[in-house]
């Protein structure tokens, strides 16, 4: 790398820290510190990751068996309830364009459902795609999937029997395993930083303490 490329320098550090700084330029901060939970959610697992004044605290840090993947698959099954006219072929592709392109975090999914049934045209969503086999194109509207879908972070089992603690529990678990003098720096940071391919999910204005910890 460096007689190759002549690379002038090379710095190797933890994506969870790496996160945490770079969100002083994404988001408005009182306070420049690397203090704070980080949830790293990938494809497949989901971290949540403790970090005092930049050191790591390995032993504290918890993943959940849901993620960006099952998202999608949540909001496919949900699709082929509805029996909307997706390709088959393509219900896979449609869903997570969908999970990328409207679904958003609610703060209380009973007055989200009413909100789409007082006013249907303004919340929702239409989505068109074309099919790969006749190039032919296809309309379905998107509805309460766009908040169903990241909404399984907080009712794991809507996607997964077997797991039922939602992320905010475990966002609280992890801040109460961890030394006590970092707790209180640690609560003083939530809500927690969101990071990963999969959080694409921006809370609402009322809903990013949704639990007590998001």
């Amino acid at each position: 790398m460096f007689e190759s490329f002549n690379v002038p320098g090379l710095y190797i550090a933890v994506q969870a820290v790496l996160a945490l700084a770079a969100s002083w330029t994404s988001r408005q901060v009182g306070e420049r510190t690397l203090t704070g939970i980080v949830i790293d959610s990938g494809d497949g697992v989901t971290h949540v990751i403790p970090v005092a004044e930049g050191y790591v605290i390995g032993s504290c840090i918890k993943h959940i068996p849901i993620a960006g993947r099952d998202i999608t698959y949540f909001i496919q099954q949900l699709l082929r309830e509805r029996e909307v006219g997706i390709p088959p072929e393509q219900s896979l592709e449609t869903a997570k364009a969908i999970k990328e392109k409207y679904c958003y975090i609610c703060p209380d999914i009973v007055k989200e459902f009413a909100k789409y049934d007082v006013d249907p045209r303004k919340w929702i969503k239409q989505y068109t795609g074309i099919n790969a086999i006749n190039q032919k194109k296809f309309v379905i509207d998107v509805g309460y999937e766009r908040f169903l879908g990241p909404e399984i972070f907080f009712h794991p089992e809507f996607a997964n029997p077997d797991f039922m603690e939602s992320i905010s529990d475990v966002v609280d678990e992890v801040i109460q395993n961890c030394p006590i003098d970092v707790r209180r720096p640690l609560w003083r940071a939530v809500p927690p930083l969101l990071h990963g391919c999969h959080m694409v999910q921006p809370p609402t204005s009322t809903g990013s303490h949704k639990g007590g910890v998001w």
